[in-house]
């Protein structure tokens, strides 16, 4: 525990305030958690380093090292509480021991693990400015490209979502019952690729059967400390919604399990994404020959629910615009409840993930975020690929009433 000389030489005893209030505002900082990433990295090495505070280059080195992580982190931690409180008191001691002079007549003292840990900090937060991407996929499946294109596709098999250097994702769709040609994603594998010391290679894969919280090596982060991983897996609610967060990209890969079916939403830095030499989903959206047609041939039989039956029941979820149109396609085409779930999640992560664009796609939301927790109760139904036909001309050039 560092140990801190008193301002004044009156007293021998060692000033502690500096050093318990770091303490005490790191540890409801993270109980409080938020936007403000990186600032326990950047205190681990000043609060439990064993360097006296005094005027001395090894502590003023430390506490310039410690106070640059923290200014790396002013954009996204302005006005957190404990970010300004440990900055600002911080500074003032680099001040009392006139740390600036120290540090210019002196050369920089030895590298040490704590100034180690500091740099591989600095390497491993995204320090660009280009605004975040995002992309879903959930429903029949339903996706949304990273250029805010809404489309419904088959897409049965496994398909690429995203390929990028540092991160890939890869759904399989399979056939919503025996006999019915509407698919949904049964299997999600995301592969974090190796990046030095801001951490190892990756790979994540969940199912129908289960929703991991562990990589499938069985850990649960990889690169920075347990406290403040540079890669890792969080469990949200155990065995239906997890995150996958990745910072020096400033990643973030949410998937949800619900009912027998996967939802999978990825937020990057447009700089991230790239033009993409090969398929990937969410960038060029799905292969023409894969989107389903917007007026096909009239059919001869009947969706598996109700149009009438299809609305009521979706906009008792109260989702709206194209998460509307998904979810009454999705029970017209199946006639199984749990898809008005994934529309549900699917909208909600979208406000969360990405606020600004959801204000700006979610037309018809006139109370954000325009969702509440409810739950609902799977019902099978294998209808034919015709089924599919009915429900697209029933849905192809209308506006549901009363939206």
């Amino acid at each position: 525990m560092l140990s801190l000389t008193p301002l004044s030489a009156c007293s021998p005893l060692p000033n502690t305030r500096l050093t318990a209030t770091l303490l005490l505002t790191t540890l409801l900082y993270a109980g409080v958690g938020g936007k403000c990433t990186g600032l326990q990295a950047c205190l681990d090495p000043y609060v439990h380093g064993s360097v006296k505070a005094e005027a001395t280059p090894a502590f003023c080195s430390l506490a310039a090292h410690t106070s640059d992580c923290m200014k790396s982190l002013s954009s996204s931690c302005r006005s957190d509480i404990p970010y300004e409180t440990q900055r600002g008191m911080l500074e003032k001691y680099i001040k009392t021991y006139d740390c600036a002079t120290i540090l210019g007549n002196h050369r920089p003292p030895p590298t040490t693990p704590q100034d180690a840990a500091s740099t591989t900090v600095e390497k491993c937060q995204y320090r660009g400015t280009t605004p975040p991407a995002h992309c879903g996929l959930f429903g029949d499946p339903h996706l949304k490209t990273f250029s805010g294109a809404y489309m419904t596709c088959g897409v049965g098999g496994a398909w690429p979502l995203l390929d990028t250097p540092a991160l890939a994702i890869q759904v399989t769709n399979e056939q919503v019952g025996p006999d019915n040609h509407a698919t949904a994603t049964t299997k999600v594998t995301v592969l974090v690729k190796e990046h030095g010391a801001c951490g190892g290679e990756r790979t994540y894969e969940a199912s129908t059967e289960a929703l991991p919280r562990a990589f499938v090596d069985g850990t649960t982060w990889t690169g920075g400390t347990p406290l403040s991983p540079h890669t890792q897996v969080q469990e949200r609610v155990p065995g239906e919604h997890v995150l996958i967060t990745v910072s020096h990209i400033n990643a973030t890969v949410a998937v949800r399990k619900i009912e027998k079916y996967l939802t999978v939403l990825v937020s990057l830095p447009e700089s991230e994404v790239g033009e993409g030499g090969e398929l990937q989903l969410c960038v060029g959206g799905c292969p023409d020959s894969e989107r389903l047609p917007r007026s096909p041939p009239r059919p001869v039989v009947s969706p598996a629910m109700a149009k009438s039956q299809a609305v009521k029941l979706c906009k008792e979820y109260n989702v709206t615009d194209y998460y509307l149109d998904s979810c009454i396609f999705d029970l017209m085409a199946t006639g199984d409840k749990s898809f008005r779930v994934a529309a549900l999640a699917a909208q909600r992560d979208l406000w969360e993930h990405d606020p600004i664009g959801a204000q700006r796609l979610l037309l018809n939301c006139s109370e954000p975020p325009c969702v509440w927790d409810v739950s609902a109760a799977a019902i099978s139904a294998s209808p034919s690929i015709t089924l599919l036909f009915v429900v697209l001309l029933l849905l192809s050039g209308t506006r549901w009433a009363g939206r």
